[in-house]
């Protein structure tokens, strides 16, 4: 069937900008804070596959997995070295992972007309803080799953809920995607081998707790961190809902617009269909997104990334459940996709694609800021290669320098958000082994966010672990560069 004109611009024009734009966007701090923790394990620890795991940040073991992948496939291309072509790489893979994922999505569970437009644009077209988040994996990760599950082959039901483990796996909180992806199957009216799914889920479940005593043995005990170096129940259950709705609101209207435009529809479709069995299935794919970030306690616009899904799916409901006609006049449901399809790219194109857009523009200017002071501190210290580094900075130094790390924790968060409030942080055991590691290096150098000891630097200086620390860098080193980092070389 040929295309119309209109398709042709969504197709041949207005898809490759955003898939291209994507591709061009350059990693956010938080994607090069993963990538460079898992080069530094496949570049200094020999032993695959446990040394996936060997350093730590803050996200269970699938995004550790996803960033290994990452890492090796595109340093087998291009060196570390040449950023610039390794993150175009990164992107075009993701952008490619996107692109399939979005089409068995579309083609087995949405199936309507411009469905895999929706899916794609609903999700490409976000601030660039959402991209190759943890968040960003689990939902592509579940799409790929809720399409599986409707295949004819009942192989591939148990890869679903294979995939729907490793979604779960890949952040706690992505819980949410995972219940959400279910839900939608229900409100859609798919009939699935929930059964197989189980089975395939409960497989991977225990290949995992197999895996914390054989290849990871701190698989878990990561996992229990992750939540008591967050901020987990501590604040107030008032304050966090008003943190909530305004963040929510600012998400949806800014930083995520495809939510926006789905939760707007699904207000529509739910008041039409308040009488319906599916209505439970249709609130729960909504309300687990906000009760798992509510009770998380935290509102980074990436934690709203999972809200995407239902926003896709309410808009499919709303096009397929609507009369064609209304009193007085003939509506075309699929024109609200349509106009939803060009509005996320019009707002991609203003706010979101790299180097001319609003968001796009400042993330530039801070790029090169980095960029420029990376490239003057290698250049002066030569830290790609020294032997090892401390790092006392947020966790994208190994990106940047590429150092071996003399500590597990190239973002010592362990020591970081220990604070009066938080002492029992200061009694674990692994908060126990990195200040043991920091007080006894010999480092040459170390690589901080900032000077290190005022009580308003990213480090602080209020606990005797921070005091310790502080007073041994004034006792050893002395700054010799001051900038996007602060570098502290050893006193002779």
């Amino acid at each position: 069937m040929a295309l119309s004109t209109f398709e042709k611009i969504l197709y041949y024009i207005m898809l490759p900008i955003v898939a291209v734009g994507s591709i061009l966007s350059p990693l956010t701090n938080d994607v090069r804070i993963f990538y460079g923790v898992e080069y530094l394990c496949w570049k200094y620890i020999p032993d695959f596959p446990s040394n996936i795991n060997a350093f730590w940040e803050i996200k269970p073991i699938m995004n550790h997995i996803s960033n290994y992948f990452l890492v090796v496939v595109t340093n087998f291309f291009i060196p570390f070295s040449n950023h610039f072509a390794q993150e175009i790489l990164i992107k075009t893979i993701a952008v490619g992972i996107a692109i399939v994922a979005c089409w068995l999505f579309s083609r087995n569970v949405l199936r309507i007309k411009y469905g895999f437009l929706l899916s794609f644009f609903g999700t490409m077209c976000v601030l660039n803080v959402n991209s190759l988040q943890a968040e960003w994996w689990s939902l592509f990760l579940v799409m790929v799953a809720t399409a599986l599950l409707i295949e004819e082959n009942r192989w591939w039901h148990y890869v679903s809920g294979m995939l729907l483990m490793l979604a779960f796996l890949t952040k706690g909180t992505t819980i949410s995607l995972v219940v959400s992806g279910i839900c939608a199957l229900i409100v859609l009216n798919h009939k699935v081998d929930w059964m197989r799914a189980t089975a395939g889920f409960v497989v991977a479940g225990g290949m995992f707790l197999i895996s914390n005593f054989t290849i990871f043995p701190t698989l878990i005990s990561d996992i229990i961190l992750a939540p008591q170096l967050s901020h987990v129940f501590e604040y107030s259950m008032t304050g966090q809902a008003i943190a909530v709705v305004v963040a929510t609101i600012i998400a949806v209207s800014i930083y995520l617009p495809g939510a926006g435009i789905g939760g707007t529809y699904s207000l529509v479709w739910a008041k039409n269909h308040l009488k319906d069995p599916r209505i439970y299935a249709f609130i729960g794919m909504w309300s687990i997104v906000f009760i798992v970030i509510f009770f998380q306690n935290e509102t980074f616009a990436y934690q709203f990334f999972p809200l995407v899904l239902p926003a896709i799916v309410s808009l499919v409901l709303y096009e397929k459940e609507t009369p064609h006609e209304r009193p007085g006049k003939k509506f075309k449901r699929e024109n609200i996709i349509a106009a939803s399809i060009v509005l996320l790219f019009g707002m991609y194109c203003i706010f979101y694609a790299p180097y001319v857009s609003y968001y796009g523009s400042q993330e530039k200017v801070m790029n090169d800021f980095f960029w420029e002071q990376s490239n003057k501190i290698n250049k002066e210290f030569d830290l790609p290669n020294q032997s090892s580094v401390v790092y006392i900075d947020t966790g994208s130094g190994p990106y940047y320098f590429s150092a071996n790390s003399s500590c597990k924790y190239p973002a010592p968060l362990i020591i970081q958000r220990a604070n009066p409030n938080r002492t029992f942080i200061l009694d674990l055991k692994q908060n126990q082994e990195e200040f043991s590691c920091l007080m006894n290096t010999t480092s040459e150098f170390i690589v901080a966010d900032g000077p290190i000891g005022p009580e308003d630097s990213w480090f602080g200086n209020d606990t005797y672990q921070k005091a310790a620390i502080i007073q041994k860098l004034r006792n050893e080193y002395v700054s010799v560069h001051s900038g996007g980092w602060e570098i502290y070389r050893r006193i002779d």
